[in-house]
C-alpha cells in the first residue's frame, strides 16, 4: 500500500474542534494516520481555536513522530519578519492563513506584508482559498483576482492554495502550472463534491498535474481512510511515479523536508 503524506490535518490542544462532538486531540490523530498508513501530517495550527499557542503546539508536534508543524498565525497581530524568524527558529515550516477566520476576506491585499516576511523567514505559507461564507463577510471582488494581487506582491514565497479553489479548482490549477514557488492543495475539494462536475476536473487533474497538487484530509472534517479511498478513486490505474508524485512527492520537496522528517512508514508500493 502506498503511504500517503497529508497536507492538512488540525490538532487541537484541547482536543476540541469547533464546538462539534469530534475528538481533534494528537493522539487520535496519530492513530488515524497510522492504521491509515500515512507517512505522517502537516500539523496545521489555528489561531484562537483549540487553546492554540505557538510554543505548546510544537512541542505537541515534536512528541509525535510523522508531524510537520505549520503555526496558527493572525495576520492582523504577528506580521512583522521578526515574528516570523522567531517562527522558524522554534521549529516551524510555515504558517498557516486563514482570510475567514481572520475577517480579511474582503482584504487579502492587506495580506502582502504577511506573505513577504514569510518568505524572507524560510517560511512556507498555506493560504486558504474556500472564501464562502454568508453576505456580510462574502468577498465582492473575484477572490481568484485578488489572490493573484496578493502574491505578486510577495513573488518569492513559497505557498500552498489550501483547498485548491474548491469549486473552481481548474482556474486555480492554471495558476500553479505558471509559477513554480506555488502548490495545489486538493483538502476538502477532493471531499465535497462528490457526484459533481469537479469530479472530473480532479480526475483530469490527477492524469495531467500530478507534479502540481497535494492531497490532505483536512483532519477532523475527514479521516485519513476517507481520503485515501478516493485518492484511490482517482489515482487507481495512474503510472506509479504520478502516483507517487501525489501521494506524498510534491508535497515533501516542496517543503524541503529532510532527515528531520521521521515518517510512521517506509515508502512501498504493493500494488
Amino acid at each position: 500500500m502506498l503511504p500517503l503524506l497529508d497536507s492538512l490535518a488540525h490538532p487541537t490542544l484541547s482536543g476540541n474542534w469547533l464546538g462539534r462532538a469530534v475528538r481533534a486531540d494528537f493522539d487520535t490523530l496519530m492513530t488515524e494516520l497510522s492504521d491509515a498508513r500515512y507517512l505522517g501530517a502537516c500539523a496545521i495550527g489555528l489561531d484562537g481555536v483549540g487553546g492554540y499557542d505557538h510554543v505548546n503546539f510544537i512541542e505537541h508536534c515534536n512528541a509525535h513522530p510523522g508531524l510537520i508543524p505549520i503555526a496558527g498565525f493572525n495576520p492582523t497581530r504577528d506580521a512583522s519578519p521578526e515574528d516570523m524568524f522567531a517562527l522558524r527558529r522554534m521549529g516551524y515550516r510555515g504558517v498557516k492563513i486563514h482570510p475567514r477566520f481572520s475577517g480579511l476576506t474582503r482584504r487579502l491585499d492587506s495580506l502582502g506584508p504577511s506573505l513577504r516576511a514569510a518568505g524572507t523567514a524560510g517560511l512556507t505559507v498555506f493560504f486558504c482559498t474556500y472564501m464562502h461564507c454568508g453576505l456580510a463577510d462574502h468577498p465582492i471582488r473575484d477572490p481568484f483576482l485578488s489572490l493573484v494581487d496578493l502574491l505578486c506582491q510577495a513573488p518569492g514565497t513559497r505557498v500552498i492554495l489550501v483547498h485548491g479553489g474548491d469549486v473552481e479548482v481548474l482556474r486555480y490549477a492554471e495558476l500553479v502550472r505558471f509559477n513554480a514557488n506555488l502548490l495545489l492543495d486538493l483538502s476538502l475539494t477532493m471531499m465535497k463534491y462528490p457526484g459533481s462536475s469537479v469530479d472530473l476536473d480532479l480526475a483530469f487533474l490527477f492524469r495531467h498535474f500530478d507534479r502540481r497538487i497535494c492531497i490532505g484530509t483536512d483532519w477532523p472534517e475527514h479521516s485519513p481512510r476517507q481520503v485515501r479511498q478516493r485518492f484511490e478513486e482517482f489515482a487507481g490505474d495512474l503510472p506509479d511515479d504520478k502516483r507517487h508524485n501525489i501521494a506524498y512527492r510534491n508535497l515533501y520537496h516542496f517543503l524541503g523536508l529532510d532527515d528531520e522528517f521521521s515518517p510512521l512508514h517506509h515508502v512501498t508500493d504493493q500494488r
